[in-house]
C-alpha cells in the first residue's frame, strides 16, 4: 500500500520566524547578485552596443547620431579595457567603430527584441545612460525570475528548503551570467516560466498563451516553444472535446504566429545570414553581403562547437537530476503518463531544447534558463510526490513491553 500525499508543500506547520528569515536571506542573495553583479559590475559585451543603437534609433535615423551616441554611452559606462576590446579587439569591431553605416546595418539583429529594447528606452528617457539601462533591465529580469522560481518552489517545499534549492539554481553560472550580461535572456526566461506556471498551476490556458505571445516580442524564437505547447495540448489533452481543442489550438497558434510576423517585419536577416554571421564570418554589411551556408559548414559547427560545449554544460547536471528524480518516482510505484500535464510540458521542453539547439547550434546556456528552472521544479515535484509505503497494521500496533519492564510474578 502506498501513499502519494504531498505532506511538506504547504508550510502550515512552519514557524513564522523561519519563513521570514528564509525570505530575507533569499532577497539579500538575489539583491546582491542583481545589484552588485548586474548593475555595479556588468559584463559588457558587444551586444550592448547593438541594443544601445536600437534604442537611439527610436529618436533618430541619422547613422552618425546613432553611432556616436552608442559608442559615447559605452565610453561613459564601461571600463577602459572593455572599451578598447569592443572598439579594436578584432578587425570587425574596429571597422564598426569607425563606420556608422556599417554599425547601423547590425541593428536588425537586435531590433526584434522589442520589449527589452522598449524597457531600456524608458530608462534612457529617464536620464539613465543607455548602457547602464540595458544592464539594469537584465539585472531586474534576473530578480523577477528568481522570485518567481521561489514562489513556485514554495508550492512543493517548506520555506527553508525552497530557499536552499532556489539559491542553488539561481546562483549557478547560467543564471548569474544572465544577470550580468545586458541581454534579454533573463527576461525571455521570465515570460516563458510565468506562462508555464499559469498553465500548470492555475490551469488558465488563455493567460498562459497570452504571456507566450508576449514572449515573442522579447525573443522571437520563443514562438517555437509556444507553438509546441499549443500543438501538445491539442494532441494530448483528452479532457476536452475535439472541437474545443481545435479552437484553442487555432487561437493560440494564430496569436503566436501573428506576433512572430510583426516582429519579423521590424528587422532581422533570416536564418542563413544569422548563421553565417555568428559561426562562419562576421558580416560588416549583412544587408548586402552574401551569406552562403552549406551542409559542411553546419556539420563543422555542430561537431567542433556544439557537441563539446554541450558535454561540459550545466545541461548535463540538470538532466541528470531530472532523470534521478523521475527514476525514483517510478521505482517507488509512481507513473509518468502523458495524462499528466507536467509530463507533457517537460517532454515538450526537452524536445524544444533539442530543436532550438539544432536550429542555432551554439550551446549558450543563458538561452536555456527557462528549461533549467523547469527541470529543477519538475525534479522537486517528483521527489515530493514519490509514493511512500504506508505503515503496515502490525507497525501501528503498540509494541509489547520489554523484559526490563515486565510485571513481577
Amino acid at each position: 500500500m502506498v501513499s502519494t500525499e504531498l505532506t511538506g508543500s504547504g508550510g502550515e506547520h512552519d514557524r513564522p520566524w523561519s519563513r521570514r528569515f528564509a525570505a530575507v536571506v533569499y532577497f539579500v542573495i538575489v539583491t546582491c547578485v542583481a545589484g552588485l553583479g548586474g548593475v555595479v559590475s556588468p559584463q559588457v559585451g558587444w551586444d550592448v552596443l547593438g541594443y544601445a543603437g536600437v534604442v537611439l534609433s527610436y529618436e533618430s535615423r541619422d547613422p552618425a547620431v546613432i553611432h556616436g551616441g552608442a559608442y559615447g554611452a559605452l565610453r561613459e559606462a564601461a571600463r577602459e579595457d572593455d572599451v578598447e576590446e569592443l572598439t579594436s579587439g578584432t578587425p570587425y569591431r574596429a571597422e564598426l567603430a569607425q563606420a556608422p553605416d556599417a554599425f547601423v546595418e547590425q541593428l536588425p539583429f537586435y531590433r526584434v527584441r522589442v520589449i527589452f529594447s522598449s524597457l531600456v528606452y524608458l530608462l534612457y528617457k529617464g536620464g539613465v545612460n543607455v548602457v547602464h539601462a540595458a544592464s539594469a533591465v537584465a539585472a531586474l529580469s534576473y530578480a523577477l525570475l528568481s522570485l518567481l522560481g521561489l514562489i513556485w518552489m514554495r508550492r512543493y517545499l517548506d520555506p527553508v528548503s525552497a530557499v536552499l534549492v532556489s539559491s542553488f539554481v539561481f546562483l549557478s553560472f547560467p543564471f548569474t551570467q544572465a544577470a550580468r550580461i545586458p541581454t534579454p535572456d533573463g527576461l525571455a526566461a521570465f515570460f516563458v516560466v510565468a506562462a508555464v506556471y499559469v498553465l500548470l498551476e492555475k490551469r488558465n490556458w488563455r493567460l498562459a498563451f497570452a504571456i507566450l505571445t508576449a514572449a515573442v516580442f522579447v525573443r522571437h524564437d520563443s514562438a517555437i516553444l509556444g507553438l509546441m505547447l499549443s500543438a501538445g495540448l491539442l494532441v494530448l489533452d483528452r479532457g476536452e472535446r475535439l472541437r474545443v481543442r481545435l479552437l484553442r489550438f487555432a487561437a493560440s497558434s494564430a496569436a503566436i504566429l501573428a506576433a512572430y510576423a510583426v516582429v519579423s517585419r521590424l528587422g532581422g536577416y533570416g536564418w542563413r545570414t544569422l548563421f553565417h554571421h555568428t559561426f562562419i564570418n562576421h558580416l560588416v554589411y549583412p544587408a548586402s553581403a552574401p551569406a552562403p551556408v552549406g551542409l559542411d559548414d553546419y556539420v563543422r559547427v555542430v561537431v567542433t562547437g556544439l557537441l563539446p560545449d554541450a558535454l561540459v554544460s550545466y545541461a548535463v547536471l540538470y538532466l541528470l537530476v531530472l532523470a534521478i528524480a523521475a527514476a525514483s518516482y517510478v521505482r517507488a510505484g509512481g507513473k509518468l503518463t502523458l495524462k499528466d500535464p507536467w509530463v507533457v510540458v517537460v517532454a515538450l521542453m526537452l524536445l524544444h531544447l533539442v530543436v532550438r539547439t539544432l536550429l542555432f547550434p551554439a550551446f549558450w546556456e543563458r538561452f536555456l534558463l527557462a528549461h533549467y528552472l523547469f527541470f529543477a521544479l519538475f525534479a522537486v515535484r517528483m521527489l515530493r510526490l514519490t509514493p511512500r509505503p504506508a505503515p503496515a497494521l502490525d507497525d501501528l500496533a503498540p509494541a509489547p513491553p520489554s523484559m526490563a519492564h515486565a510485571p513481577p510474578r
